[in-house]
């Protein structure tokens, strides 16, 4: 340390230009780094999808999940594969062990996928994608009293424009110049990622009546054969001559509807061409399928745009918003523009909190540091806040990390810890200053002293943040970034405290020396009055205190004991629950109707109409708000026969499902009226709803959390799973609090089965021709795809809609054999009515059914719930129901992944911890002592939370094992000044006593500065900032209870080790010096013995 000290004094230019380099390079890429909500992350999970058009879930299950489990189950690093199989599509998630190369099972997943060749003939080319957690950046709903062809090309046009624009750059902006156009956040030059949502594809259909067959003696195999060889584009190949090679290609490609009318079908035997216009419909318009989007009350179509991980939110949102503005007036008069759902806000808003909190914590660490230490010193130690800032975004960018919620937190949080390093070290190099050194000699001399407690401190604390870096399961990705920046900011703080501080003190030591030692200012005399209350504190009151503790130390001792009991009762009798992630407040509202499967897509249009005029009430439901700030809804955007995937899960899809989502005014413009009272609001102005399966309520929140209840019943009878399922959902009703209880099993449509009579063989009729004909019939065949611009339409062979909307059409049917014979269906198949499956999870390649259920956090927790089921009413239902297990999936897996990594990593870095101490002290029991802090560390948080009336959340775990690497650097500090002190050859309760008087100073400091970084957000009342309070509770109160005990109870316990150690070496002494003392007087009694001296 002597040789760094010395080194940072005499190269002051070199460390003042690495401090200046530091500085500007970290603020050039702050200004540059992209912004967001929460940390994009890859989930470790894959996904195989399959398209089987027209097919069954059984049908899918058999067909497509069945074949890809079994193809790659082998491959290594897969933990659990997923399947659902649902009408026209199979979907095998993959979730792949933590720590696994995604890339590389990716790519083996594929490799397996493109080697099976028994899927079925008319299953489309497998999809294989890793999916990453993306939200939507910004909608734009292009909706009007409209077709929906026009709304659709509206859609298309906004599309294409975003497609097409780019950004102007710098050097072509007219409004900015010079310097500060440079300073920037990073802009993507494109739009890339953008879908249409609420509308159909584009479909080219050939509808054929049963009656035009019939009269033409034809077949679908003939009209599909006609329409392919009528449209077609091939290359022929070339020519090649003298003069150089021509090309040669047929040019026939239809890609308009009213072309295709004019393909010749047959020729009649009196030479008459029969056209397919003549024969069949040509519709060219949209697929068949039920889906319709709304917005505020109006037909819409929807444009989604995402953003890759390079690109900024704000920058993508503000292209979407300046095309709005700019183009609303050239679309159809009809047509209105709107933007829904723009994440930029919530971006906006979050990240200014942080930062004013930012600014705030700041201001406070410096007010404290101003008002207990000399004014130059508490300047040079705070310049080490924004040196270490600047450093760790030097290192996240590098790290392709963000500026988000997580990370702002992040440097919040190390506010004022970052400082204590730099406190220490400056505070001793002062107080060898003023016993008359010389400012090189007290630089040199300050540094020495506490430079190796400094660096092991520091070093204790980044242990102690490490296992937050290997959190398991999707929580520990969503905060991996938070240790991250922690960790590299005390590193930076350490060479900072070590380097560049002594260089500005060394200085600031001089400058004093020449301007003398007078300063009358208002700022030193308010410090002065602060120190004298200080020395009061220290001489009046804690010196009382530390005497009474060193004198009476096993009843303080006991006193912590029981502290630490009581504080454990609080927390096991549930006076401070825990809840994995509470809900926070949102700007968006979402309700999800599903009906049974089969039910028309009007009568789920009129229940969503209904939703929609409900959620518009609102707006009068809050008299209050709406007299002072006006509408309450924003928006609202609803659509008909999709849910789209949310939170990992596959969407659901069919005219008997739809949503409404709600956008409200944000939180932060309405804090008298939370997002939970809007929500009940809306639920009991809706009422019950006849025939319904599951009308669920729920808002966006954004985070890891999952479902508060979600209970995952596997087995192979799906009769039995229904059965466990129902009684699961009437047991959960029994509990306060829980509503919306629903499961994923539910009756299919009703179905007709056919088989082939056994006579019909004779005849010709086989079951795959039967199979085919029907599929032809009502399905339809796909005979091309076009491209179409931007679009790939299909073009389809089938039915008539009038055939294939009733009884009737499937009752009038003919099938054709190869001579030409047209037999009704019923005379060559055996037809049976069921009932399908409406759609079949699997699990390890077990089918499931899962329950799930939201609750009242006011009323109930999910934790003790779920806790409940599992120990008594789930063991006994899998016992009636043989063949059936269960599994904790949504709040109570993620719960379980992250405290179970949590547990095995924070036992490393304790031990990690103890053997830097313990290489530091030399000694088993020092470390002992001073890692006593930790426990009561824990007292603190828990009163801490009971106090401000917080759950436990995961977050406040995250805060404890925090704190367990700050709370013991005061003690560390602590200890090695007494073990100094006793060496120098004090008495070991005077070297306690003034050791304590000593560190009073630094380590309340230290506390103060740490609490005072962290008080903004502890005192935030934005809803945005809630899920981060809980950390910022356990840090405070934590540090508080720590701080007390490093000064009261880390003393009386370094006696009382001193007094067990001397006790048990006089036990061992006795122990050693008794043989000899009774082979003494044994002899002694031997020489006394007359019977023995006559004997001799």
């Amino acid at each position: 340390m002597r040789l760094l000290g010395e080194w940072s004094i005499k190269n002051h230019v070199t460390v003042n230009l690495i401090m200046v380099f530091i500085i500007v390079a970290g603020m050039l890429t702050v200004l540059k780094m992209r912004r967001e909500i929460f940390p994009q992350f890859a989930l470790d999970m894959i996904v195989v999808s399959v398209d089987y058009p027209g097919s069954s879930p059984e049908e899918v299950e058999e067909g497509i999940c069945i074949k890809v489990e079994e193809q790659i189950e082998g491959i290594e690093g897969i933990d659990r594969i997923i399947s659902t199989a649902r009408e026209g599509n199979g979907e095998v998630l993959v979730e792949l062990e933590s720590g696994t190369d995604v890339p590389k099972v990716l790519d083996e997943i594929k490799a397996e996928v493109d080697r099976i060749d028994t899927f079925p003939i008319e299953a489309e080319e497998p999809l294989v994608l890793e999916i990453i957690e993306r939200d939507p950046t910004i909608y734009i709903a292009a909706y009007g009293d409209v077709s929906e062809r026009h709304l659709r090309q509206a859609a298309e046009k906004i599309r294409d424009d975003l497609l097409d624009a780019r950004i102007v750059s710098q050097m072509e902006s007219k409004t900015e110049r010079g310097f500060l156009s440079t300073l920037k956040f990073k802009q993507p030059e494109v739009i890339t990622q953008i879908e249409l949502m609420g509308v159909r594809d584009y479909e080219i259909a050939v509808e054929v009546s049963e009656d035009n067959l019939r009269r033409y003696g034809l077949t679908f195999d003939q009209v599909v054969s006609a329409v392919r060889a009528g449209s077609i584009d091939l290359p022929g190949g070339r020519i090649k001559t003298d003069q150089g090679e021509i090309l040669v290609r047929s040019k026939g490609q239809l890609y308009v509807g009213n072309e295709f009318e004019n393909i010749p079908l047959i020729t009649l035997a009196d030479g008459t061409v029969v056209r397919l216009g003549q024969v069949a419909s040509i519709i060219d318009g949209f697929k068949d399928d039920d889906i319709k989007a709304r917005f505020n009350g109006k037909p819409a179509a929807v444009v989604r745009i995402s953003r890759t991980s390079e690109q900024d939110i704000i920058e993508i949102s503000d292209i979407a918003r300046n095309y709005v503005a700019a183009h609303d007036y050239k679309m159809n008069t009809d047509i209105d523009l709107a933007i829904w759902g723009d994440l930029s806000i919530l971006v906006r808003d979050r990240i200014d909190l942080m930062l004013r909190n930012g600014v705030q914590g700041i201001t406070l660490v410096f007010i404290a540091l101003a008002l207990f230490l000399n004014f130059r010193l508490a300047f040079w130690v705070a310049i080490g806040i924004p040196i270490s800032f600047m450093a760790a975004f030097l290192v996240l960018n590098a790290f392709g990390q963000t500026v988000n919620m997580i990370s702002l937190f992040a440097f919040i949080m190390t506010l004022g810890i970052l400082v204590d390093d730099a406190i220490i070290v400056g505070e001793n190099i002062y107080t060898h200053y003023n016993r008359g050194k010389s400012p090189p000699t007290a630089v040199v001399d300050g540094l020495k002293e506490v430079g190796g407690p400094v660096i092991m401190a520091v070093s204790t604390t980044v242990v102690a943040f490490l296992p937050l870096m290997f959190i398991a399961g999707i929580m520990g990705k969503f905060i991996a970034v938070m240790p991250m920046a922690v960790i590299i900011i005390l590193i930076v703080s350490l060479g900072e405290a070590l380097i560049i501080l002594p260089t500005h003190l060394h200085h600031a030591l001089l400058q004093s020396e020449k301007k003398g030692t007078k300063d009358n200012s208002w700022l030193e005399r308010l410090r002065k009055r602060v120190e004298g209350l200080l020395q009061y504190t220290i001489n009046r009151i804690y010196t009382t205190a530390i005497h009474y503790v060193v004198k009476n130390r096993y009843f303080t001792f006991s006193i912590g004991i029981g502290v630490l009991i009581i504080s454990l009762g609080i927390v096991a009798g549930g006076y401070v629950p825990f809840v994995f992630f509470p809900k926070g407040e949102s700007d968006w509202l979402i309700a999800e109707i599903d009906y049974p499967l089969g039910t028309p897509i009007s009568l789920t249009e009129k229940t969503i109409q209904h939703l929609e005029n409900k959620a518009f009430e609102l707006n009068t439901a809050f008299p209050d708000f709406a007299e002072e700030n006006g509408d309450l809804v924003q928006n609202t955007f609803a659509l008909v026969g999709l849910i789209p995937r949310r939170d990992w899960k596959p969407p659901e899809i069919g005219s008997h499902v739809g949503e409404v989502w709600v956008e409200l005014v944000s939180s932060g413009q309405r804090p008298a009226v939370s997002t939970n009272d809007i929500l009940s609001r809306w639920r009991s102005l809706v009422g019950e709803l006849p025939g319904v399966d599951r009308l669920a309520f729920l808002t966006l929140e954004g985070g890891p959390a999952g479902n508060a209840i979600e209970i995952q019943l596997s087995g192979k009878d799906f009769d039995q799973l229904s059965l466990a399922a129902d009684e699961l959902k009437k047991e959960i009703e029994t509990y306060p609090g829980t509503y919306d209880i629903s499961d994923d099993f539910k009756p299919g449509k009703q179905e007709k089965k056919l088989r082939v009579k056994p006579g019909a063989r004779s005849i010709g009729v086989t079951m795959r021709g039967l199979a085919r004909q029907v599929r032809q019939a009502f399905y339809g065949e796909e005979v091309l795809r076009i491209q179409r611009g931007r679009d790939d339409v299909k073009v389809m062979v089938r039915y008539a809609d009038q055939q294939r909307s009733s009884l009737s059409g499937f009752d009038e049917m003919r099938i054709r054999t190869g001579d030409g014979r047209e037999i009704p269906i019923e005379e060559v198949a055996d037809i049976t009515h069921g009932r399908a499956y409406s759609i079949i999870h699997r699990v390890d390649r077990k089918r499931t059914v899962t329950v799930i259920s939201d609750i009242d956090e006011n009323t109930a927790n999910a934790n003790q719930i779920v806790a409940d089921l599992k120990s008594d009413f789930l063991p006994r239902l899998v016992e009636r129901y043989p063949g059936v297990s269960f599994d904790l999936e949504g709040q109570a897996k993620r719960t379980g992944e992250s405290i179970d990594s949590m547990k095995s990593g924070y036992l490393l870095a304790m031990m990690g911890i103890f053997l830097l101490l313990a290489s530091q002290f030399r000694s088993y029991t020092q470390p002992v002592i001073i890692m006593t802090a930790i426990p009561f560390g824990l007292i603190g948080a828990i009163f801490g939370h009971l106090v401000m009336g917080k759950e436990f959340t995961i977050v406040s775990l995250f805060g404890i094992v925090a704190l367990s690497g700050i709370v013991v650097n005061d003690s560390l500090i602590l200890i090695d000044f007494i073990n100094r002190a006793v060496r120098s050859g004090i008495d070991i309760e005077t070297a306690v006593v003034q050791s304590g008087r000593a560190r009073f100073r630094p380590v309340l400091l230290t506390s103060i500065t740490t609490i005072a970084g962290l008080l903004p957000i502890l005192l935030e009342r934005s809803f945005q900032a809630q899920f981060l309070i809980p950390m910022a509770i356990s840090i405070c109160f934590g540090l508080l209870a720590a701080t007390v005990l490093t000064l009261l109870y880390v003393p009386a316990l370094y006696l009382i080790v001193r007094d067990v150690r001397n006790a048990v070496v006089s036990r061992f002494r006795r122990a050693e010096i008794a043989p000899h003392q009774s082979a003494a007087e044994s002899q002694m009694a031997v020489d006394s013995d007359p019977v023995i001296e006559e004997r001799k």
